[in-house]
């Protein structure tokens, strides 16, 4: 979440089994990356659509494919609150209401449609994480004040933000989420957290941190994740890197690594609380560097794996842009051939070197084989916009869309 948004607390949580025909529920089968991101439409969400000052965020977006075709949005709103849009096309969208009447101080919804055909949503507030019910889906109550209460997180400690949910093979939920942003600082390093449920409504924390400082593995700041689940079992968690490192400068400012500011993801093999090996999404050179907070995916209606994430420009706001997540092409290289030995010359040898310190005993032999030629491999560094490639051969190539570094 950006620096100029207000502050709360959010988490998440579920339902029991939610219906294929109406998604962005945890239990929808995602397909397996690696990715790439196929740009559907620019600032499709925007201060204009909900009459939101310019230079004001529209952010925290959450989407839901309805039975009906329509897709429909959930996001956060500057002084407006909850707002509530709907498309045809996944690009064109009308306003269609206020979840909560107006500005009552709920942030960043993740919304869930439920067996029964209501919805229930989950909001930052004070305590942790409320949650609200809808027969609609437009008019939304309270439920519950704390389905995860932010006293669970005690290293968290301005609070938590939105959170993204999956199905586990065992039936039970999990819910990420991460610390929250203190408005007007920053940027600072934050880490990935994560809950579990069976009913949606009671959250149990899971111990550790997932992404973040203080990770197993991953320790890059990593802050408002968005989870998928796939058939195997694994779990893909997107995170966005704000580009905050350690260690500090004299008067207290982290460091900063541009290139690693933007979009990543990574898979785990163990229901989701372990994550290793990662990959940074590479969006289209027109879309602004840094890219890509508050990440919501979803299944839309066709079974395409659809990325909503935010943007920020100063004088216009904060706006949420769509993308289609498709099966990345990997470029491998091609081993290079062993050449064949140097054919031994029928005439007599001539002269040999005296023989080297240390021999072996076979190097006592009276007569002299010519050594095996090997050619020598050369690798060299392969870029595409933020993705580096090496490729190493005896007449090493760039995959196709690459140049050499």
């Amino acid at each position: 979440m950006k620096d100029f948004k207000i502050i709360a607390v959010i988490a998440v949580a579920t339902s029991l089994i939610f219906s294929n025909v109406a998604s962005a529920d945890p239990s929808d089968v995602a397909p397996v990356g690696p990715y790439d991101a196929k740009i559907i439409g620019d600032k499709i969400l925007n201060p204009v659509l909900f009459g939101v000052k310019a230079g004001l965020p529209v952010a925290d977006v959450s989407g839901v494919q309805l039975a009906n075709g329509k897709i429909r949005a959930y996001v956060f709103a500057q002084n407006k609150g909850i707002e509530i849009a709907e498309s045809e096309d996944g690009k064109n969208f009308s306003r269609v209401g206020n979840a909560f009447g107006g500005d009552k101080g709920f942030g960043m919804p993740h919304v869930v449609k439920l067996s029964d055909g209501k919805f229930r949503m989950y909001n930052m507030v004070s305590e942790g994480i409320s949650c609200s019910i809808s027969s609609d889906g437009l008019t939304f109550t309270l439920e519950k004040q704390s389905c995860i209460s932010k006293s669970d997180f005690p290293s968290a400690s301005i609070g938590l933000t939105g959170p993204s949910l999956v199905k586990l093979k065992d039936g039970s939920y999990r819910a990420y989420f991460s610390d929250a942003v203190m408005a007007g600082t920053g940027p600072d390093p934050h880490f990935i957290m994560s809950a579990t449920s069976t009913d949606g409504l009671n959250w149990k924390a899971d111990p550790g941190v997932r992404i973040g400082p203080g990770a197993p593995t991953i320790s890059r700041s990593g802050e408002h994740p968005g989870a998928i689940a796939h058939e195997d079992g694994t779990v893909t968690l997107f995170y966005h890197d704000n580009c905050a490192k350690a260690p500090k400068d004299s008067s207290g400012k982290w460091a900063c690594d541009p290139q690693a500011q933007g979009l990543w993801y990574s898979t785990s093999t163990d229901g989701g609380l372990t994550f290793k090996s990662e990959n940074q999404i590479s969006f289209p050179t027109n879309i602004g560097h840094g890219f890509g907070n508050d990440a919501n995916v979803f299944m839309d209606k066709n079974g395409k794996l659809i990325l909503w994430g935010g943007g920020f420009e100063n004088g216009y706001g904060g706006y949420i842009s769509a993308f289609e997540l498709v099966k990345a092409t990997v470029v491998a290289s091609t081993p290079a051939p062993t050449p064949a030995p140097t054919p031994m010359p029928a005439t007599t040898p001539a002269p040999v070197s005296p023989l080297p310190i240390n021999p072996s005993p076979t190097a006592m032999a009276t007569s002299v084989v010519a050594p095996k030629i090997v050619a020598k491999k050369i690798t060299i560094t392969c870029i595409k916009g933020k993705l580096i490639k090496k490729v190493t051969a005896i007449n090493p190539k760039c995959p196709s869309g690459y140049k050499k570094k």
